[in-house]
């Protein structure tokens, strides 16, 4: 065996050395790999339970506002307080309204009722002969008009009248007839309009007729009987309200 020889030899046979060598190495290192596989498999949980994580962080965050004391919530109102100012303003103001409850009951009108009397002291002589019908005349309130206790009108009120007929003696039924109405009261400086019933002064002549009357009315004449009527100044009547007053 020639040199050449000896050498492709030792070539050939270091050449399929190492690929043993090689093989066998690789085959221990698959054979490694794949055991240590087996023993410590890696455990990927389930898409479905992994955990959400925005969810986790929600309730992470309403835990802890539940533990934290409310900043919001409005303080407890002291009793007499106002809830949300905290003072004492809706008691004062339900105080002011109960104090005008007597205010406003004491503004509602009064009426004096029909049927009142309303006796007056006349500024003015008045007559049969010297008063003419339409003719008007004054007169004060000389008695309080009272009311349920309260004097509604006080005494001393400016009145005013006025004469419905006035009619002298001498006529054709000798008789002299003089009639007067009230008109209106003064009450807190405002002339109010009145109803009254008309009160008559004068003699009166019965008679069955009106031929009746004339006859004794002659007969008064004859004799000299005839009269005048003549209300004296300050002299003081009295008239019935025939229609309710009211009074703001």
């Amino acid at each position: 065996m020639n040199s050449k020889t000896i050498i492709v030899f030792v070539l050939t046979a270091g050449m399929v050395a190492a690929a043993l060598v090689y093989d066998g190495v690789a085959h221990r290192h698959t054979g490694n790999s794949a055991q240590a596989i087996s023993q410590s498999p890696v455990a990927t949980p389930p898409a479905a339970e992994a955990p959400n994580a925005s969810n986790a962080q929600a309730d992470a965050q309403a835990d802890v506002q539940s533990k934290a004391p409310a900043a919001d919530a409005a303080p407890t109102a002291e009793p007499g307080q106002d809830a949300v100012s905290g003072d004492t303003s809706g008691d004062a103001s339900q105080a002011q309204t109960d104090a005008d409850v007597p205010a406003a009951a004491a503004a509602q009108p009064i009426v004096v009722p029909a049927g009142t009397t309303l006796t007056v002291r006349l500024g003015e002589q008045l007559g049969s002969r010297i008063s003419e019908a339409n003719q008007s005349f004054s007169a004060t309130l000389d008695r309080d008009v009272v009311v349920d206790g309260q004097t509604v009108i006080a005494a001393g009120a400016n009145v005013t009248g006025k004469v419905a007929f006035a009619r002298p003696a001498g006529a054709l039924a000798g008789e002299a007839n003089l009639q007067l109405k009230v008109t209106s009261v003064n009450v807190n400086n405002t002339d109010m309009p009145v109803v009254t019933s008309i009160r008559s002064f004068g003699p009166q002549i019965k008679g069955k007729n009106k031929v009746g009357k004339f006859m004794k009315g002659l007969v008064k004449r004859a004799a000299g009987d005839e009269r005048e009527v003549l209300l004296a100044q300050q002299s003081a009547y009295s008239f019935t309200l025939r229609r309710g007053l009211q009074i703001e």
